[in-house]
C-alpha cells in the first residue's frame, strides 16, 4: 500500500499535479504508522497514492465507523495481509497494531492462527519478521506461553469441543461419518491441529479467532467452501451480518474487489441460512 505523509502537496515538478490526500486519510496514516515503517511514494507515484490512500484510509473506513472497533479493524487487515502473502504490508500493519494498542500476544496469535490455513512454508518468514519488529520495539522475547493443551489426546478433545462450539453440536462426528474412506485422518488432523493446538490457545477470544480465520481465507481466495463454513462459524459466534460486511469493506483495499465480492456473497448466503 502506498503511503503519503504530506497533508497538502509538494510543489509540482514538470507536469506532476498536486496530491490531495484527505484530512482523515492523512490523520489515520500519521497516527497508525511509525516513521520507520513509512513508504513514501509521493514523488514516484503521486496519482496512485492519492487514489489508493484515500480509499483505504478514508472512504472505506467512513462506511464502517461505529461498527467495528479500531483494534479489530487493524487485526483483520493484518490477517488479510498474511492471507494474500503481502509481507511488506504485513510489516506495516504489525507496526500499526502496536500503535493502536493491539497487544504483542494478540499479534502473535494472529500469525500463529495462520499456520494451519496458509501453511508453514510461508508463515516461517512472517514469524521471523514479526519477531524482528517486536525486538526493534523493545518487546522481550519469547512472549508468555498461551497453550492450553499439553499432549495429542488433550489437543483432540479440546479441538472437538471447539469445532462443535463453532460449527454446531455434533459437527466433528458428522465430518468423520461423511469423510470418504481412507480420508478420516484429515478430519482428525483438522480437529487436533487447527482447533486443538491453535484455536484452543489463550491470547485472543474465540470470536476474534473465527473472524481472523475468515479474513485469512477470504484474502487467500479460491477456498469458497471453507469460507462459507467459517462465515457460518462467525454467525454462530454472534458476529452480526452488519459487522461481517463492515469487515469485508475494511479489507477490500488490500485484497481487491473479486475476493471481497466473493466474501460478501458468502456472507449473504451464510446469514440467510439457519444457524448450523
Amino acid at each position: 500500500m502506498f503511503r503519503i505523509f504530506a497533508l497538502e502537496t509538494i510543489k509540482p515538478n514538470h507536469k506532476m499535479k498536486e496530491i490531495r490526500i484527505t484530512k482523515r486519510a492523512h490523520e489515520e496514516m500519521r497516527r497508525q504508522i511509525s516513521s520507520r515503517a513509512q513508504i513514501n511514494s509521493l514523488r514516484t507515484d503521486p496519482e496512485l497514492s492519492e487514489i489508493v490512500d484515500n480509499f483505504a484510509f478514508d472512504y472505506t473506513l467512513s462506511k464502517t465507523d461505529g461498527i467495528v472497533l479500531e483494534k479489530t479493524r487493524v487485526m483483520c487487515i493484518l490477517a488479510a495481509t498474511i492471507g494474500c502473502n503481502a509481507i511488506n504490508e504485513f510489516k506495516i500493519f504489525v507496526d500499526s497494531c502496536l500503535n493502536v494498542g493491539v497487544k504483542p500476544r494478540e499479534i502473535r496469535e494472529i500469525v500463529y492462527m495462520a499456520y494451519p490455513y496458509v501453511g508453514a512454508a510461508l508463515l516461517v518468514d512472517y514469524t521471523l519478521l514479526m519477531n524482528d519488529i517486536f525486538e526493534n520495539n523493545g518487546i522481550r522475547l519469547p512472549l508468555d506461553p498461551q497453550a492450553t493443551v499439553s499432549n495429542e489426546e488433550e489437543a483432540y478433545e479440546r479441538g472437538k469441543q471447539l469445532v462443535d462450539e463453532t460449527f454446531g453440536e455434533g459437527a466433528t462426528d458428522n465430518m468423520l461419518a461423511t469423510a470418504p474412506k481412507g480420508q478420516e485422518h484429515l478430519v482428525q488432523f483438522m480437529v487436533q491441529y487447527a482447533f486443538g493446538q491453535f484455536y484452543s490457545r489463550n491470547g485472543i477470544d474465540p470470536q476474534h479467532r473465527e473472524l481472523i480465520t475468515f479474513c485469512l481465507i477470504a484474502a487467500m481466495g479460491g477456498c469458497d467452501d471453507r469460507l462459507l463454513v467459517h462465515a457460518k462459524g462467525c454467525k454462530n459466534h454472534k458476529i452480526t451480518k452488519e459487522e461481517m460486511i463492515a469487515v469485508a469493506t475494511i479489507i477490500l483495499p488490500w485484497i481487491g474487489f473479486p475476493r471481497t465480492l466473493t466474501a460478501v456473497g458468502i456472507i449473504n448466503k451464510a446469514y440467510s441460512e439457519m444457524v448450523m
